[in-house]
């Protein structure tokens, strides 16, 4: 048959198959390729062929000749390359050096925070994920068939799994592992691995037991969920010899923690947030004060949107107050490490300087002086033979032994290293880099003094007021060692009832009202105790907190710390980092004028000697605190000394 084309097709070794088979001249057709061949008969659109289009003309093979690129120049002035025959933009070929950059800038796609705007700024990793959030959704709807733990299971696996995540030594998964063990979804924390599959679309497991590594170029691959939104390409796996994922039973520890969750999902972010991560040392890096809300709240918005209890309507009100929690979270917990850096700020240390220290931290801690044993003094005092015998030793070669209190000494200091630094031999300290560190500078100047290490400059009520008769005409009063919560913030205003000292310092400083964080021995906990009164106050307070050893004062309105306010004076520029709520715990001192001695500490100024820790407002201890999980040592247990 003319213009009838004959299609011979091998069929598939494996066996029987489907395939759609293109002819050579457009038509498709469906066919099998069984265990012998096929001939399919396709129908010919052409010959005749079409007739050419008016004012072309169509150039025979034998004839076309190739022409090359040439540049031009467009109407912009821009020089760009075409192909010289039909004059069609070319597609760029990138060069070795062009090709490694994109390999590079594909890599840092692979994780999250590399990527650059356009100004060159380094994107952080939870900018990218809030660029695509509301895209991101789990594999699967949630219905009333589905249990509620299955369904944050799911949930939790989808959230890892759809997102770039950023490296690992930026510790953004050690946090999200770190809660989920903490809810009962892990039995252990994980090891990340690459996933190498064999074929498209599958996943062989883990790459012959490697480590990850964030410079892998493969694809992001999974098992756990539709591959559709897979785009973490790597894989959890557990430590060898641990169980990932904990059992299914109702009655193992995980599986409550996990009801827990769900029925208080308010209550465990705030624990999590607070105490937990206290307890756990997660606190004391700073960047998990970033870290932990911020992937709490993409989690919780994860399942709020993607309605993981949308048909529970109790459990959906927790969701949305976890979710404000670790919004107000996002904000509070850095600003935790920020005020423990700042505060006490320069008037609180200029007034300690003046009025000197009135509470001391060991106060706070024991009031009674420990038992000295003159015996065991005694016995330590003579010499030990054992070290005599050392030291003569040592002398018998020209070595001298120096006590590490003589050497605390700035100018014995001075003396041994004189005497033991050769002068003919120059020290190296082109290396030391920090410009006006007083150990540099001390070391530059040949000053190896240990006083310069200590030297901080303490500014003075002149120096912060200018001139004042402040310190003349006032004193302190109460003394008092307690976590209070910020009340109110107001910056500087002058208040026409006020003294002209007081407005001066009015002027200068914001007011900061701060109530009692614990208002009964009831509300007291272990990380919130009952206020301490100082020995060295002034003042009258109420019969329970006078000091043991002090004469209570009678007065008819004593200052209470369970129910009065107190008015701390901070320096502006730490106003800023203050947070409605948030608690501060430390020496509050009162100031009082020589001439009103009865004037209520409610209404006088105080400042802050010494901060001891910061708490958001959220804050709330966990049931179960860590030393009430470690059990009593055996005496099988104690080594033999």
């Amino acid at each position: 048959m003319v213009g009838t084309p004959i299609l011979r097709i091998t069929p598939n070794p494996r066996g029987c198959c489907q395939r759609r088979v293109s002819c050579p001249f457009g038509n498709e057709r469906l066919v099998v390729a069984m265990d012998h061949e096929v001939l399919v008969i396709a129908e010919a659109l052409f010959p005749p062929f079409p007739p050419s289009p008016d004012g072309v003309t169509i150039v025979p093979f034998k004839e076309f000749k190739a022409a090359g690129y040439k540049h031009v120049t467009t109407e912009a002035g821009e020089e760009v390359e075409v192909d010289a025959f039909a004059g069609l933009p070319t597609i760029k070929v990138l060069n070795e050096e062009e090709a490694a950059q994109k390999r590079k800038t594909k890599k840092k796609r692979r994780t999250a925070g590399r990527a650059t705007d356009e100004t060159g700024r380094l994107i952080p990793w939870w900018e990218e994920w809030e660029e695509g959030e509301v895209l991101r959704t789990t594999s699967i709807t949630f219905n009333s068939n589905m249990s509620h733990v299955d369904r944050v299971y799911q949930a939790a696996d989808d959230f890892r799994v759809g997102r770039t995540w950023p490296e690992i030594s930026l510790g953004v998964r050690v946090i999200w592992d770190q809660f989920r063990l903490y809810v009962g979804m892990l039995s252990s924390i994980p090891i990340y691995k690459k996933t190498k599959g064999s074929q498209k679309g599958q996943v062989d497991g883990p790459n012959n037991g490697d480590e990850a590594s964030d410079e892998e170029d493969d694809g992001p691959r999974a098992t756990q969920t539709n591959v559709a939104i897979v785009q973490d390409y790597l894989e959890q796996a557990a430590h060898p010899g641990k169980q990932l994922e904990p059992t299914t039973d109702d009655s193992t520890a995980e599986v409550q923690l996990l009801r827990a969750f769900i029925d208080d999902m308010e209550k465990t972010v705030k624990t999590f947030l607070s105490s937990h991560m206290r307890d756990s040392g997660l606190i004391w890096t700073e960047r998990n004060l970033l870290i932990a809300p911020t992937v709490l709240h993409f989690f919780l918005r994860f399942m709020l949107r993607n309605g993981v209890f949308a048909d529970a309507s109790e459990h959906l009100d927790s969701l949305r107050r976890a979710v404000a929690v670790a919004g107000l979270a996002r904000k509070e917990l850095p600003l935790t490490a920020t005020l423990g850096q700042i505060l006490p700020g320069q008037f609180d240390l200029a007034c300690k300087e003046c009025f000197g220290s009135k509470g001391s931290l060991r106060v706070h801690i024991s009031v009674t002086p420990p038992q000295v044993d003159e015996t065991a003094t005694n016995d330590h005092s003579a010499s030990d033979p054992v070290d005599s015998a050392f030291e003569t030793e040592l002398k018998e070669h020209d070595v001298e032994v120096i006590p590490s209190d003589v050497v605390l000494d700035s100018i014995t200091a001075r003396q041994v290293l004189e005497d033991n630094l050769d002068n003919d031999v120059n020290v190296p300290v082109t290396h030391i880099p920090v410009a006006g560190d007083p150990w540099t500078a001390a070391i530059l100047a040949e000053e190896y003094t240990t006083s310069s290490w200590t030297d901080v400059h303490v500014p003075s009520l002149m120096e912060i007021l200018g001139p004042t008769v402040l310190p003349l005409t006032f004193s302190t009063g109460i003394v008092e060692f307690s976590t209070r919560r910020i009340r109110t913030i107001t910056p500087p205003e002058v208040n026409a009832t006020s003294s002209l000292i007081e407005q001066e310092l009015e002027c200068r400083l914001t007011r900061v009202v701060m109530g009692p964080w614990v208002h009964s021995e009831s509300e007291e906990t272990l990380d919130f105790q009952k206020p301490v009164i100082a020995p060295g106050s002034n003042g009258a307070v109420v019969a329970e907190f006078t000091p043991d050893g002090t004469e209570v004062i009678e007065d008819g309105d004593p200052y209470d710390p369970y129910n009065d306010d107190v008015t701390v004076l901070v320096d502006q520029t730490t106003t800023e980092k203050l947070s409605i709520g948030m608690g501060l715990c430390g020496t509050w001192v009162q100031m009082r004028p020589d001439g009103e001695l009865k004037k209520h500490p409610r209404v006088c100024y105080w400042y802050m000697e010494d901060l001891v820790a910061s708490f958001p407002s959220f804050y709330t201890e966990s049931d179960a605190r860590p030393e009430d999980d470690v059990p009593a040592p055996d005496d099988a247990d104690v080594p033999d000394s």
